[in-house]
């Protein structure tokens, strides 16, 4: 979920999601309806910055799988013309873009497994609830917790 963040990103993010759940926290146990409620639409933007950078993240996956799928093809295409070039006597070039052929196909199944891995939104999806709930009907919840 968290892979396309840098560190120090992640570092920022964590903190957020910190001074997040202190704050709810603070917010539920003194009664502060008010601060508690705006925290859900704080919560909601973390939210929102992960699954957005997430499904950006993804469309560049797809993109660079399509185009590594096309650059695989002419490769191929070429390493099969020159094997069979009879004037080609030295395998060097041919060994180099053997290899080539190899590490693309391997980059290719890695963008593909990390697809699918970045298609589940669960924890963005969960986030999202509980800020909208809290945004929404935050003063609510802390009124029903203090009796009022």
């Amino acid at each position: 979920m968290l892979e396309h963040f840098s560190k120090i990103q992640r570092l920022v993010l964590f903190a957020a999601i910190g001074i997040w759940a202190i704050a709810s926290v603070v917010g539920a146990i003194f009664g502060m309806a008010k601060l508690f409620g705006a925290l859900g639409s704080f919560a909601l933007c973390i939210s929102f910055v992960v699954f957005l950078t997430d499904r950006f993240m993804a469309q560049e996956a797809r993109r660079r799988w399509d185009s590594q799928i096309l650059t695989q093809t002419r490769m191929m295409w070429r390493y099969y013309r020159r094997t069979e070039d009879p004037k080609l006597k030295d395998p060097t070039p041919l060994a180099k873009l053997k290899d080539q052929i190899t590490g693309n196909f391997d980059d290719l199944l890695a963008a593909k497994a990390e697809e699918k891995a970045i298609e589940t939104y669960r924890y963005e999806l969960m986030f999202s609830v509980v800020g909208t709930l809290q945004w929404g009907f935050g003063e609510i919840m802390i009124n029903l917790i203090r009796g009022i």
